[in-house]
């Protein structure tokens, strides 16, 4: 790997007027209330964005629902902003009263949470698929596409064409402060572990770099490649992430990256690293897809094949297999790209969408067992996030839907003019944002979300 450069100097100045373009919205709405009524969920950590300084992890790691509260920004807005249109495969992240957004058009974006006029905007020498991270005030993302210039399935494989680097941006001046090479696309999510940026990348390295300087504290390489997944900092000690070629879990020692156990899938599987995992407090839980025809390559999931989704569970303590479960209706065509979809553990529950059929699933996180099954009008490949007993979510047939998560029952579905693929929706206040296919992102008030019957 590349030693690193010091390519920038931290600037606290504020960002120039030249930094400052007004968003194209098409709606703009905000209420003067302000804040978040109401008894809080005890099934939800509520992120405060006004006291909080540090955004660790993809998601915020854990069981992966994202629910934050400002009360300096109002309770309800509606907007929409516009990046390029390569599309969005990021989740959002709160910043303060900013709402930071990665794009494939190879910018990262700063946007107003209010009324979502862009502040400002960072230029990248790749794509950005990694979410956002932030602390020390400093946002950090990771650059690098899936292009794939080593490609031998299911044995080996290494992802990442072009410039692949790790990136410290300051968010005052949008200006980059450091900057760190690496060997394999930047896609999966970095996690900042006591002070430490953690990082697994394309070429099947994980690195621990300085979160400060971008220094390198230590790093170790894996017979797995790493895509569109992110490090998991297990809250134990250990970090968690899965791989590909061949099908891993491993689970890392945080502090020196020693292998601490490891986690073989079978290589003919697919999507077992396209997507991040949830976590229990003892869990570890994700899915894979099971080929169900031989395809161009075999029996082996790729692009074209038919295939089977199953969620399973693993001990966070050994990397046992607690439960594997068959997802019956989740089968069908297997995607190009995003052969995953994101788990949330809500509750007692995992709730989690597919790649390969228009079904989102409610399942026991003890024991695996099927609860209820809800029909969408596209695939749902991103996360999910649920509040007050209600789980929303976006699909790829462009609707956002608002489903009671004990029974499966639709409450409301809005159809919007873009489409839902893996750039996951956080809730911020009463309004929930996402990005799109489109390379759109949009806030719509949770209300309008649950009363409206498309």
């Amino acid at each position: 790997m590349r030693s690193s450069q010091h390519v920038g100097r931290r600037r606290r100045a504020l960002a120039s007027a030249a930094l400052v373009a007004v968003a194209a919205c098409s709606s703009h709405y905000a209420s003067q209330t302000m804040g978040v009524t109401g008894p809080p969920d005890p099934r939800v950590a509520v992120f405060r964005a006004d006291q909080r300084t540090s955004w660790p992890n993809f998601r915020l790691g854990l069981g992966l629902n994202v629910v934050v509260v400002n009360p300096g920004v109002p309770r309800e807005f509606a907007w929409r902003f516009e990046t390029g249109d390569a599309g969005i495969s990021s989740s959002p992240v709160v910043y303060g009263s900013l709402i930071l957004v990665a794009s494939n058009d190879h910018r990262l974006y700063a946007a107003d949470a209010a009324t979502g006029a862009i502040r400002w905007r960072y230029k990248a020498e790749n794509e950005l698929m990694s979410q956002p991270v932030y602390d020390h005030g400093l946002v950090i993302v990771a650059t690098g596409n899936s292009d794939c210039p080593v490609y031998f399935p299911p044995a080996y494989a290494v992802m990442g064409g072009g410039v692949n680097r790790i990136e410290a941006v300051d968010p005052q001046s949008a200006r980059e402060v450091w900057s760190q090479g690496i060997a394999g696309t930047g896609m999966p999510t970095p996690a900042i572990v006591a002070g430490e940026l953690v990082h697994v990348d394309g070429a099947g390295a994980i690195l621990s770099l300085d979160a400060r300087t971008g220094a390198y504290r230590w790093h170790a390489a894996t017979p797995s490649f790493f895509s569109m997944t992110g490090v998991i900092d297990g809250g134990d000690g250990r970090i968690y992430a899965p791989g590909s070629f061949p099908d891993v879990i491993y689970a890392w020692n945080a502090r020196n990256g020693a292998i601490l156990w490891e986690h073989r899938f079978s290589p003919f599987y697919g999507g077992v690293s396209d997507g991040p995992m949830a976590s229990t407090a003892s869990e570890l839980v994700g899915m894979y897809l099971e080929p169900l025809a031989r395809g161009a390559y075999g029996w082996v999931v790729q692009y074209g094949s038919i295939a089977r989704q199953h969620v399973y569970a693993l001990d966070k303590r050994t990397g046992r297999m607690l439960w594997d479960r068959t997802l019956l209706d989740a089968k069908g065509i297997a995607p190009a790209y995003n052969e995953s979809a994101i788990p949330l553990v809500y509750g007692n529950r995992v709730y989690i969408g597919s790649a390969v059929a228009p079904i989102v699933t409610a399942l026991d996180v003890q024991s695996g067992r099927i609860i209820w099954r809800a029909h969408t009008a596209g695939a749902v490949k991103g996360g999910l996030v649920a509040r007050d007993g209600i789980v929303y979510f976006g699909d790829l047939g462009g609707y956002l839907w608002a489903v009671d998560a004990t029974s499966g029952r639709t409450i409301g579905r809005k159809q919007e003019p873009v489409h839902f693929n893996v750039g996951s929706p956080i809730i911020l206040n009463d309004s929930l944002i996402d990005g799109s296919r489109e390379g759109s992102v949009i806030a719509v008030p949770l209300r309008w979300i649950r009363s409206a019957h498309d």
